[in-house]
């Protein structure tokens, strides 16, 4: 029996992550499709190893017995960022008002090195990451439901609020009409907040009042970008301060530790790797949470 258990759990979190893995988040159809996929692929294995293991013993009291729960806590995270994948990120909501501002073609290019244009226009010019902040809080909950003494399936959340950043423009590629201009290079103040959802797969290794756990999830990540012009001055014809949002598939990666103070009441600790697609890779973050959970 342990071993259908674990053919099928295997097997609803493949069928879960295999098509949306490969899959280019654009819109916020594909973005329900992702989760209604992965996370009803997952639920389907968990009620299936339900299903196969109800032969076993079925405590309705203790520590591992089949229920659903919720939780809700703090979290704290330090993002791995690359340089180039902030820049990338933004560089959409800077190009317009750059290209409007200067007159010349706006290239983003975070290794600080004015690329040449095919046609040769001298105009062309880079913008670059100055800094961003390593540390984000938030709240993460999460709902769920455990279908063995082993096995849980849950949906979960993470609200993270801003990694502060800031950004400006090389002043060794900043021309106007041809004419080099590095004293007028502007800068911006960049702030980057991020919403993830996750249906994960959750692995309890031990079943008394301590439970060390791993899981692995699937789901989205919406990284909200929002940079404002901060040279003294907004460029002529732009908002001073722009927004932008960008959803893309993501995976989740953690452990932890489930402390039962009563049969109802746990105290949870968890450590996750959080990594994005598309335009959101590299835009990676570990984030660690502590928080309350009840089990019905």
């Amino acid at each position: 029996m342990l071993k259908n258990t674990a053919v099928v759990g295997l097997a609803g979190l493949v069928l879960g992550v295999s098509p949306a893995a490969a899959d280019s988040i654009d819109n916020g159809a594909t973005v329900a499709l992702t989760m209604i996929g992965g996370g009803g692929a997952m639920s389907i294995g968990c009620m299936a190893i339900a299903l196969l293991t109800q032969d076993d013993e079925d405590e309705q009291e203790g520590y591992d017995r089949r229920g659903f729960y919720a939780g809700l806590g703090p979290i704290y995270a330090r993002e791995n960022f690359s340089d180039s994948a902030v820049v990338n990120l933004v560089d959409g909501e800077l190009q317009d008002a750059l290209r409007a501002f200067r007159g010349t073609p706006v290239i983003a290019d975070p290794d600080g090195v004015p690329p040449i244009p095919a046609d040769g226009d001298p105009g062309a010019y880079t913008f670059n990451l100055d800094d961003v902040d390593d540390d984000a809080f938030g709240f993460s909950g999460r709902v769920g439901y455990r279908c063995h003494p082993y096995i849980s399936t849950e949906l979960q959340f993470d609200w993270l609020d801003d990694f502060d950043g800031a950004l400006s423009e090389n002043p060794n590629g900043i021309t106007n009409e041809g004419v080099a201009e590095p004293d007028t290079a502007r800068k911006f103040d960049l702030e980057l907040e991020s919403l993830v959802f996750t249906t994960n797969m959750k692995g309890h290794l031990l079943t008394g009042r301590y439970q060390p756990f791993v899981l692995v999830g699937l789901g989205f990540m919406r990284m909200e970008s929002k940079t404002r012009d901060a040279s003294g001055g907004a460029i002529p014809g732009s908002a001073p301060q722009g927004s932008d949002r960008t959803v893309k598939v993501a995976m989740r990666f953690g452990g932890g530790l489930d402390f039962y103070i009563t049969e109802n009441v746990l105290a949870s600790a968890e450590i996750s790797y959080l990594m994005p697609t598309g335009k959101l890779e590299d835009l990676d973050y570990y984030s660690i949470g502590v928080g309350l959970q009840y089990r019905f």
